[in-house]
């Protein structure tokens, strides 16, 4: 249980007299020290640090203007069941006045809204906003607020100063205040602590973690961050703008927040005004520690040289980096047998952030051992073709195939993060694991038009009398049917059509080889019934009934 607070009781010491004389009296021989020497109220040191003091809290309020309460009414759509969307949800967060009329937050609290609802701090009355651009795998959303809708002349802007970006990364011990609306409360809080630590990190939480880019820039803070908190600003001494709150690490550990950094705030900014928001750059390699002096000798690196080894190389990036290349440096800077880089003086991070951590088409210079010989390598990054899709509504979709009650979907991110997924893990688990959700694509892409092939999975048989005993098949990645691969939804729905009536549908599921054996005409005339019965609207989600040309025909099992 909770321990009772106590309380201690200090005895009250005599007051100083500010107004005495600053002369110092000797010690009157009871072996009491003499008081110190007090100054004058009206010095200019005492006039100058409060007057310091004042401004600098004038300055800190000056920015509270800035900040605005962000209510969320969303709905998602249920990746396990396509056809359906979950229940309407609410929600709020924090989020910030920035330059061009625009306020920023962050992209899990706006992310599947369907209304947004603003309120200025001291302002009792909400505007309706607008999600103007998602960035996901950066935590970061641009809102645009709709002006006097209600016809009331009031303003939204009367009286708000946009916030201001700090120049530079902060230092250790740099103290920041956390402004924003959490839990416990309905109006603004602020906290107060220090930057504890700068460090490279994956942005992404849950059972999708793995399918992240690359490790970000992040600040690691000891005030408070709680729900609510995220997508408000922290600011530093100056009344700047150093970071939005997104992150707190539970459990044990308590009292650590996590700040995105100005950088990758800017850089965010940067992207949007320049169009369409299509993600930071990909890392496009992935390598492991060399520290082990056997692997050094195989590969031919000099005692006095750090580095780490590529073990995986993606073929779409341009940047030509091999596996078994060594990578020396990045930008210039030295990087070291764990895979850490300099950020400031005595300050190691992780290489990713100089790759992940840059506007789009900036160059990247990467100098590599190839068997014992340096190479120069430069080239802009980008983001890569990816087989696992991450995020819904930026890289994909609820879609579904039913043929003969079998259920087909691509395997993506957001089934692995919906909680009835869980007890599914295990079966799936060598399809989703580290190597498929970070491995790179051939450079064909494997797929149609040089798309990277869809995994198609199934995820449930609704119950029929043509698909009687075949109970045990859900969650396991599809293969082939009728011999053939299909390289994605479309094509499995273009390569059913194609089977003849009187002809057979022979699925084939990976790892094991397990086979799923239907009747064509069968499927086709109890479509109607099944989806009678369960209440689904299509046999296929829109999009994929049409476009694109009809595959050939599998050969009809015999």
């Amino acid at each position: 249980g909770r321990r009772p607070v106590r309380t201690r009781v200090t005895p009250l010491l005599p007051m100083p007299d500010l107004f005495s004389s600053t002369s110092s009296p000797e010690a009157d021989g009871t072996g009491a020290l003499p008081p110190a020497k007090a100054r004058k109220v009206g010095s200019p040191s005492i006039v100058r640090g409060a007057d310091a003091a004042l401004l600098a809290a004038a300055a800190m309020k000056a920015r509270w203007s800035s900040l605005v309460l962000v209510e969320v009414t969303s709905t998602s759509p249920d990746y396990i069941k396509p056809w359906k969307m979950h229940s309407q949800r609410s929600c709020k967060g924090s989020g910030f006045v920035i330059e061009g009329g625009r306020i920023l937050t962050n992209y899990h609290v706006v992310q599947d809204a369907i209304d947004v609802r603003l309120r200025k701090h001291g302002v009792s009355r909400r505007w309706r906003g607008t999600v103007l651009a998602r960035g996901p795998d950066v935590d970061l959303a641009l809102l645009a607020v709709h002006e006097d809708e209600e016809g009331r002349g009031d303003s939204f802007w009367n009286g708000v100063t946009p916030a201001v970006w700090c120049s530079t990364l902060p230092a250790l011990q740099s103290a920041v205040h956390v402004i924003g609306f959490p839990t416990g409360g309905t109006t603004i809080s602020v906290t107060q602590g220090v930057v504890s630590r700068v460090d490279c990190k994956n942005y992404r939480v849950g059972s999708s973690a793995f399918a992240n880019s690359g490790g970000l820039l992040v600040l690691q803070i000891d005030a408070a961050i709680n729900a609510g908190n995220s997508g408000g600003p922290a600011f530093c001494s100056d009344g700047s703008v150093v970071g939005v709150a997104f992150q707190s690490l539970g459990g044990a550990a308590d009292g650590i927040g996590y700040l995105i950094p100005t950088q990758v705030c800017l850089n965010f900014l940067a992207a949007v005004a320049g169009g369409e928001y299509k993600g930071i750059s990909d890392v496009p390699f992935l390598a492991r520690e060399l520290r082990n002096a056997s692997l050094r000798r195989r590969h031919r690196v000099p005692d006095d040289v750090t580095g780490v080894l590529v073990t995986r190389a993606s073929s779409h990036s341009a940047l030509g980096v091999r596996v078994d290349d060594v990578v020396l440096s990045i930008d210039g800077k030295k990087v070291g047998d764990d895979g850490s880089v300099e950020l400031r003086e005595s300050e190691l991070v992780s290489y990713e952030f100089l790759l992940t951590g840059k506007q789009r088409g900036e160059p990247t210079s990467v100098l590599v051992l190839r068997g014992g010989e340096r190479v120069q390598l430069c080239a802009p990054l980008s983001q890569l073709p990816r087989r696992l899709p991450r995020s819904h509504g930026f890289d994909c979709f609820p879609h579904y195939v039913i043929i003969g009650g079998l259920v087909f979907v691509r395997l993506c991110c957001p089934m692995l993060e919906d909680k009835r997924s869980k007890g599914h893990h295990s079966a799936i688990y060598d399809l989703v694991n580290y190597q498929i959700a970070r491995s790179f694509p051939p450079a064909d892409g494997g797929g149609e038009g040089g798309e990277v092939a869809e995994i198609l999975l199934l995820t449930e048989i609704l119950a029929a009398p043509l698909n009687y005993g075949y109970t045990c098949h859900a969650w396991r990645v599809l293969d082939t049917l009728n011999g053939q691969r299909p390289k994605s939804l479309r094509a499995l729905h273009q390569m059913y059509r194609a089977v003849p009536d009187g002809a057979f549908l022979e699925f084939v599921f990976s790892h094991g080889g397990d086979q799923i054996v239907l009747d064509a005409t069968e499927c086709r005339q109890s479509e109607p019934d099944i989806l009678q019965l369960h209440a689904i609207p299509s046999a296929t989600s829109d999009g994929l009934q049409g476009g694109g040309e009809e595959p050939a025909a599998p050969a009809p099992a015999p």
